[in-house]
C-alpha cells in the first residue's frame, strides 16, 4: 500500500475489472484501495478491427472506485504522455476480470 501513497496528488491511470480505462488525479486512497480520482476522464480506446470510429475522452469529474473493481492503478509519465495521439491510436480489446473473494 505504501507504493499507492506516492501516486496522491500525481495524475495516474487506472484500469478496472471490468476492462474501463480511466485517468485522473490520485486524491486518496484506503487500505481496501478505494481510491478517489478528481479531474477524471474515462478514455474509449476502439480496436484496430473498429479502425474508422473514433476514440473517446467521457469527462467524469471525481470518481469514487471501488478497491475490489481495480486491477491497476500507475502513475502517468507527462513526457510520454504529451506524445499520445489519443484520437488516433488502436489497441486490442482488454479482456474483463474477476476477483475471487
Amino acid at each position: 500500500m505504501s507504493e499507492l501513497a506516492s501516486f496522491v496528488g500525481k495524475k495516474v491511470h487506472v484500469i478496472t475489472t471490468d476492462a474501463r480505462f480511466f485517468e485522473g488525479i490520485l486524491e486518496g486512497f484506503d487500505k481496501n484501495t478505494n481510491i478517489i480520482l478528481s479531474n477524471s476522464i474515462e478514455r474509449l480506446i476502439h480496436s484496430t478491427q473498429e479502425s474508422d470510429e473514433a476514440n473517446e475522452a467521457i469527462p467524469s469529474g471525481v470518481n469514487i472506485m471501488r478497491g475490489n473493481e481495480i486491477v491497476c492503478i500507475g502513475e502517468i509519465d507527462e513526457e510520454v504522455y504529451t506524445k499520445i495521439n489519443w484520437e488516433t491510436i488502436k489497441g486490442h480489446p482488454l479482456k474483463t476480470t474477476k476477483n475471487s473473494l
